[in-house]
């Protein structure tokens, strides 16, 4: 943010060095006087010490243009370098003694413009000592001043470095999520055409309905790809295609059980996240079984999460040489997505393997 430019800047600049002089030099002058206000001779010495304070503010928020520039050309807090502060150190006195050079010679003009006359200028009557003694109390205010753009400069590059840092996050997650979502593909696309190859030369009909059933699945899978979210029931119109997928090949061997909650349907999931626990459920458990088993999905919604459970008979056990590239899938894009909000487990619970997922409603 360039506060040169900013006009609303120039304008709250203005106002506070007005507000800050007249505050702390003008008044307390005339708080000197009160005893003795009644005397008309004082109207017009407060009347000067008015126009005094407006003056040396005028002045002050004319000389701060040059620090400012400065500052806005060559501080940069990301970068910061010791030569340049000790330029902005050595202008910072610069502008001092430039202060107080300008300084007395314009009160005697606005002294000119006020019913306060005495004998002689300031100028003549102001020795060099009391000139020098005045630095320290102006030196003070654009301290003050200085101190101000500082912190509000600071406040701005952290907030520009926090917005940085949430874009760059952001990429990096969408990326992420994009090469997440890039290996559900050839995953379920290996397996599926490994169950086509196997059906060729004795089912051409079965092999045809696998195929059509596993162009759908790839039409959808392609379809969502671009987004981190879908309605869970369009979820459940992908498992009931890889469901008939897999019967084709695992026949009576495969029973598939929903219970899903009526409540639950509109909420949003990642995709292609119970297909990945179905696929897992079919794979590792009922496939290594020699009567089969069952397959149950369970979704139910509460207040705060969606629950999904996918229940399969069988053992938990994890294959030697096993990527375990579903599951790790499945944590990711979760981590990824609703951070330690999120919950997904894996057990064994009499006989069966239950996959457990929760989702925070956000």
């Amino acid at each position: 943010m360039k506060l040169i430019n900013n006009w609303k800047y120039w304008v709250f600049a203005l106002i506070a060095w007005l507000v800050l002089i007249l505050s702390t030099l003008t008044f307390d002058k005339i708080s000197y006087g009160v005893e003795v206000a009644n005397d008309s001779k004082y109207y017009g010495y407060i009347g000067y010490l008015v126009a005094e304070g407006i003056a040396c503010g005028l002045l002050a928020y004319a000389l701060s243009f040059i620090l400012l520039y400065y500052i806005e050309k060559y501080i940069a807090f990301g970068n910061l370098k010791k030569g340049n502060v000790v330029v902005l150190v050595l202008l910072f006195i610069g502008v001092q003694i430039l202060y107080s050079l300008l300084l007395w010679p314009m009160l005697d003009i606005v002294q000119g413009f006020t019913d306060y006359s005495p004998n002689s200028k300031l100028l003549d009557r102001m020795s060099l000592f009391m000139r020098v003694a005045n630095i320290p109390f102006f030196s003070a205010m654009f301290v003050i001043w200085l101190f101000t753009i500082l912190v509000i400069k600071a406040y701005d590059y952290n907030k520009n470095i926090t917005l940085k840092q949430f874009k760059l996050e952001g990429s990096l997650k969408e990326s992420q999520l994009n090469s997440l979502k890039g290996q559900i593909n050839p995953h379920f696309m290996f397996n599926s055409l490994n169950n086509i190859r196997g059906l060729m030369l004795e089912d051409v009909s079965k092999s045809r309905d696998m195929l059509t059933k596993l162009s759908e699945m790839l039409r959808y899978s392609l379809i969502k790809n671009d987004v981190n979210s879908i309605a869970l029931e369009e979820e459940l119109d992908m498992v009931e295609n890889y469901i008939a997928l897999s019967k084709i090949q695992f026949e009576d061997r495969l029973e598939f059980i929903k219970e899903v909650d009526p409540n639950s349907l509109a909420v949003s999931i990642p995709p292609m996240i119970i297909q990945l626990l179905i696929e897992n459920a079919a794979k590792h458990g009922i496939a290594n079984l020699i009567k089969g088993g069952t397959i149950t999905l369970i979704t139910n919604r509460t207040e705060d999460y969606l629950h999904i459970i996918v229940r399969n008979t069988g053992k938990l056990k994890i294959v030697k040489g096993s990527t375990q590239l579903g599951l790790k899938n499945i944590k990711q894009r979760l981590r990824l997505l609703y951070g330690n909000l999120a919950e997904f487990s894996l057990d064994e619970v009499e006989d069966e393997v239950v996959a457990n997922i929760k989702i925070p409603m956000v």
